[in-house]
């Protein structure tokens, strides 16, 4: 059931979260381009050069310029302060170069047809950029596309594509107190940030349609804010690398085939939120390294997978998935963490390994048929130890089956296990090895069994061990063998045909 062995992630760590190998390569619709600089040679109707240099001017310069026709070319560079800029092109395959140095700079520009193409590079502060392309193309007639170069503080960036195939890449965002927002309507649309580094940044991407992708490659700063709202089939949003504190996610997404990844999350107090609801939805998380991180993932659907590392120190995950097939992993190296997971439906899977680490809180509810738990501390790598968690399990339904693995050599110390199981057919493999544990199990139904791995005897060793094994039903079995001192074992069976085997030494 596992989508990744728990060796695989221990030497991952071991090696380090850095490993470019961990992050996952975004597939594109459109190889990116510099949209090119010499356009004016091929621009066939009208064209235009503004050059504008204002040097301590009070109110500074303003261009308007209005083209109209296919194949138009604009190029504006302006040097100043408190500059207005104003274009709009009309008809197909026009395109736009402006480059602004200054403060307090404001651009609007409109483009309507197909295959138009602008690329803005500005430098300096209190900028406000807002962009609008329209047109019908789409699959293989090539699409809108927009470059932005922005350096500076306090810059507002907003770009609106409509149908057809648009691009917007944000190559470049270096400041303060930047916002942007794009919205994207139709298909074939892709939107990219290629490289954020500053405080404050607010993102928010809206695509409607289907094979939309929204990539962030890297965001580097404080108190940043992302917002990704992907409505259609096959959409696909990803995060390389987000280093940073305070930082603020927020995704979601409607239809089939959608998938979330987060490579790399790095920082402190950081909130994250999933959000999906289809079928044949995935979220993965390469590592989430950082405090006091909280992550909400939330699967509506059939076939849904959600996997998630975590590196750090009074972390809360939650994960509720609703429908069936459905697979949860959630994997943690630190102390002070909380993970839930709930799985409503048929088939479900849920893995939780605690690597290393201590104080931790656990716990897995499942309501359905043939429900799996896996539930492993300091394995297969028994050199990690982990002590003090707590570790609740609740399935209820039929063919329920629960692995429990607490260490093989090194031990596992203060733990404390509670393992409800409703239906028939349920079964708890358990190994254990460390001192002042506690195990509660408590099966209602037939045919239950509290047996070892791989269906062989139970192991429990230590000493100041706690015990109580009740199984109301008939045919169950329990098996297993004991090496402790100090420990109390309770066993109490209510129905017919029941067996306890317990060897103790």
């Amino acid at each position: 059931m596992l989508k990744k062995s728990l060796l695989t992630c221990a030497i991952a760590m071991a090696l380090g979260y850095g490993n470019a190998a961990l992050a996952t390569e975004q597939t594109s619709k459109k190889t990116q381009s510099a949209i090119q600089s010499d356009f004016m040679a091929g621009a066939q109707h009208n064209r235009a050069e503004i050059t504008q240099n204002s040097s301590g001017g009070a109110v500074g310069n303003e261009i308007s310029l209005t083209q109209g026709g296919e194949t138009n070319g604009a190029q504006l560079s302006v040097t100043g302060d408190a500059n207005t800029l104003s274009s709009e092109q009309t008809g197909n395959r026009n395109l736009q170069l402006t480059q602004v140095n200054g403060l307090d700079n404001q651009i609007s520009n409109n483009q309507s047809g197909n295959d138009a193409q602008t690329q803005l590079s500005v430098t300096g502060d209190a900028n406000m950029l807002s962009l609008s392309q329209s047109g019908n193309a789409g699959l293989g007639d090539i699409g809108n596309e927009v470059k932005i170069n922005a350096q500076g503080d306090a810059n507002t960036i907003n770009i609106n594509q409509s149908s057809g195939g648009h691009w917007t890449y944000i190559d470049d965002l270096q400041g303060h107190n930047n916002e942007i927002a794009i919205e994207q309507s139709g298909e074939w649309n892709e939107a990219r940030i290629i490289e954020a580094i500053g405080d404050a940044n607010e993102f928010e991407v809206e695509q409607t349609g289907f094979w939309n992708i929204a990539d962030v490659n890297e965001l580097t700063g404080n108190d940043n804010t992302l917002k990704i709202k992907q409505n259609g089939d096959q959409n696909n949003f990803q995060v390389d690398l987000l280093n940073g504190d305070d930082n603020r996610l927020n995704t979601e997404q409607h239809g089939n085939n959608s998938a979330i990844t987060f490579a790399i999350i790095e920082g402190e107090d950081n909130n994250l939120a999933v959000q999906q609801r289809g079928d044949d939805n995935s979220f993965t998380s390469g590592l989430i390294v950082g405090n006091d991180n909280s992550l909400n993932g939330q699967q509506s659907g059939n076939e849904n997978t959600l996997e998630v590392d975590m590196v750090g120190n009074d972390n809360s995950f939650t994960s509720l998935q609703m429908g069936n097939a459905n697979t949860a992993y959630m994997g943690v190296i630190g102390d002070d963490n909380q993970f839930t997971n709930t799985q409503l439906g048929d088939g479900n899977e849920s893995h939780l390994a605690n690597f290393n680490g201590s104080d931790n809180v656990f716990a897995i509810n499942q309501v359905g048929d043939a429900n799996h738990a896996m539930i492993q501390t300091s394995h297969p790598d028994t050199s990690l130890t982990t002590s003090s968690n707590d570790i609740t399990l609740n399935q209820i339904g039929n063919e329920n089956d629960t692995s429990v693995t607490l260490s093989s050599e090194t031990s596992s110390q203060n733990n404390t296990l509670d393992l409800v199981q409703e239906g028939n057919l349920n079964a708890i493999d358990l190994m254990l090895e460390g001192s002042n544990n506690s195990i509660d199990i408590a099966q209602t139904g037939d045919m239950n069994m509290v047996v070892g791995v791989d269906q062989g005897a139970f192991v429990v060793a230590g000493n100041d061990l706690s015990l109580n094994i009740t199984q109301t039903g008939t045919g169950n079995l329990v098996e297993g063998g004991m090496s402790q001192l100090n420990g109390d074992v309770s066993v109490t069976q209510n129905g017919d045909y029941n067996t306890t085997t317990i060897v103790q030494q």
